[in-house]
């Protein structure tokens, strides 16, 4: 496992700067952001990944969201900025308007199958734990369905797209752990489907 250095300290306390007043898009709590990039951090570190990926990794929402601190992020080397630029979302917004929703993920997924191995390394850590956060959001009862920005079935289908991209030329142990998770968000969206049709208990 990455061992612990003063430059990943500063990456955490950059991460927690970024993010100081943004939280998860999460129904019933209101949970800091930056815990997202430190489990995509933890997830690249446990499985072997250098310092520098994980690094990215803690700072792979920076740039989207904080644009201003560029040079913060390029502060930890080229190899840095170049993964985290490799994992963002190349145009977010086009004339002051926000890019459909659609759009933006489908541009994303075809930045990432070609992007390096350890750039897909870090998408791969950030969707492991996104989906994870919907599962234990169901879990606990919560509605996150009405909260999505597309229909349920269709997030799902963006993860099946994503894994794929992110297998054409990749081969990873994370990939096994992001099959696991993905396999119990579709049981979770049957089950969903089950209860809107009235087939559910």
């Amino acid at each position: 496992m990455t061992p612990f250095s003063v430059r990943l300290h500063k990456a955490m306390d950059l991460a927690a700067l970024a993010h100081r007043d943004q939280f998860r898009k999460d129904p019933d709590i209101q949970l800091p952001y930056v815990a997202h990039a430190y489990a995509v951090a933890y997830l690249l570190a446990e499985h072997d990944c250098s310092e520098e990926a994980v690094v990215a990794g803690l700072l792979h929402d920076v740039l989207e969201d904080r644009p201003s601190m560029a040079d913060a992020v390029a502060e930890f080397g080229e190899t840095v900025l170049s993964l985290v630029r490799q994992v963002s979302e190349r145009e977010k917004y086009r004339q002051g308007e926000k890019l459909p929703w659609r759009d933006r993920k489908a541009a994303y997924i075809e930045h990432i199958r070609a992007a390096s191995p350890e750039a897909k390394a870090i998408s791969c850590a950030d969707k492991i734990h996104n989906m994870q956060s919907m599962l234990l959001a169901l879990s606990r009862g919560a509605d996150i369905f009405a909260q999505l920005a597309a229909p349920w079935a269709e997030q799902v289908a963006r993860f099946e797209v994503l894994r794929e991209a992110l297998a054409d030329g990749w081969v990873h142990p994370l990939l096994a752990r992001y099959d696991t998770v993905l396999d119990a968000l579709r049981q979770e969206v049957a089950k969903h489907d089950d209860s809107e049709n009235g087939s559910a208990p």
